[in-house]
């Protein structure tokens, strides 16, 4: 069978943590290296070479002399497959089944490849549409698109800046739990107190702490500069005690079912019928950590919302 008639089933679990590790390598340098390879699927280079040359006949992958690998249209398109079955079963671990966001990484890694169009689809509906996954990381609609918010790496920011956390490029198991004792995760707000030259360690405040990252460390974290207005943002991103008006809600696109489409789910109406419309006051009264439930008070009623649903709705910050 050709390349260009390759379906997803046919291609093997193997082959399908191949092309996802190839797209995360070669959204970071360009490129995938053999050695890079070797390091993020702890597999012998002599298997890398064999699977390398297995997904360049299938026309997934092109090879580059002394540079490495890149994936075709096809390959990407699988890639992106893949990593949207991941990062919905992250969020379904983490929103549903309260799995520690630490742990949801490998969990969704033994679940992602079993998965049907279908179910996928279930998963999605249920959560709510989310944008990202627990580690802020966008999820991939099912035509293969993927939306990537404007963030720099925190060790870009100087001496008295601000920054909220984008995501965490980096789900290294124990990377995730020792910035979760930081409280370092999307949505906290971090200042960078003192930068030591040229690669040495950042003090960063958060949460009124003074933490020192290594610059190592503060690769994987990306954050959006906070800017001197933000008149809108996401009420899961309010801490506790922060209130706001609610603005609009972000629920009207239904993801995954083609470009400039509108299809209402019901979903923005349930939040309406929650007392969510524009104009109304809202309060957080506690956002429990790990993208935990966010409980809040809103037209004289205390309502928990799960993260998902928190995430889709806009407020001005009082």
């Amino acid at each position: 069978m050709s390349a260009k008639h390759q379906k997803r089933g046919e291609v093997s679990p193997v082959s399908e943590e191949y092309l996802e590790t190839i797209y995360k390598l070669e959204e970071q340098t360009g490129f995938a290296r053999t050695s890079d390879l070797v390091d993020q699927l702890k597999v012998a280079p002599g298997s890398i070479t064999n699977t390398v040359e297995s997904l360049e006949k299938q026309g997934l992958i092109t090879h580059e002399p002394y540079r490495g690998v890149k994936l075709t249209d096809l390959g990407r398109g699988i890639a992106l497959s893949v990593i949207r079955r991941h990062r919905l079963f992250e969020r379904l671990l983490t929103d549903v089944l309260h799995l520690d966001w630490s742990r949801a990484h490998e969990a969704a890694c033994r679940l992602e490849h079993g998965a049907t169009k279908e179910v996928t689809e279930r998963i999605e509906e249920t959560l709510g549409h989310p944008d990202s996954c627990p580690h802020g990381n966008p999820i991939p609609t099912e035509s293969g698109e993927i939306s990537e918010e404007k963030s720099q790496l925190l060790d870009r920011l100087e001496e008295g800046e601000r920054g909220v956390v984008a995501k965490i490029v980096e789900e290294r198991r124990d990377i995730l739990e020792y910035l979760s004792h930081l409280k370092i995760m999307p949505g906290a707000t971090v200042e960078v107190e003192e930068k030591a030259q040229p690669d040495g360690p950042i003090t960063v405040n958060v949460a009124g702490k003074s933490r020192v990252l290594s610059r190592a460390l503060a690769s994987v974290i990306r954050v959006q500069p906070e800017a001197c207005d933000q008149p809108e943002k996401p009420l899961s991103e309010l801490r506790d005690g922060m209130s706001g008006v609610v603005v609009s809600t972000r629920t009207g696109w239904k993801r995954g079912r083609g470009r400039g489409e509108r299809r209402c789910s019901g979903f923005e109406k349930r939040l309406m019928d929650m007392g969510f419309t524009p104009g109304t006051r809202v309060a957080v009264v506690k956002s429990a950590p790990f993208r935990g439930p966010v409980e809040v008070l809103v037209r004289g009623s205390r309502l928990a919302l799960g993260r998902g649903m928190a995430e889709k709705i806009l407020v001005k910050v009082e």
